[in-house]
């Protein structure tokens, strides 16, 4: 699941574990500075401050999951990561 508010330009992302990530709009790399909730998005998790991991360098895989999508009715796709290495 991808969520993001524009105001702010912060957003979070969940993996398919079920972890919850947050990422500022500097980290989407095409540059766009905004993703569309519910967007399938690859990233990195990186620290970040206070001891969190974040999500850093996100590309997208596909837009939002609609009733038709490989999510299901509920319209939430997961998000994939690759590990920091």
């Amino acid at each position: 699941m991808t969520t993001f508010d524009a105001r702010r330009g912060w957003g979070t992302v969940t993996d398919s574990a079920g972890a919850e990530f947050e990422f500022h709009a500097t980290a989407i790399v095409d540059g766009s500075r905004r993703i569309d909730p519910g967007t399938n998005v690859g990233f990195a998790i990186v620290p970040g401050h206070r001891g969190r991991y974040e999500a850093r360098e996100l590309t997208v895989l596909s837009g939002p999951a609609g009733p038709s999508g490989p999510a299901g009715p509920s319209g939430e796709g997961s998000a994939s990561h690759h590990e920091p290495a």
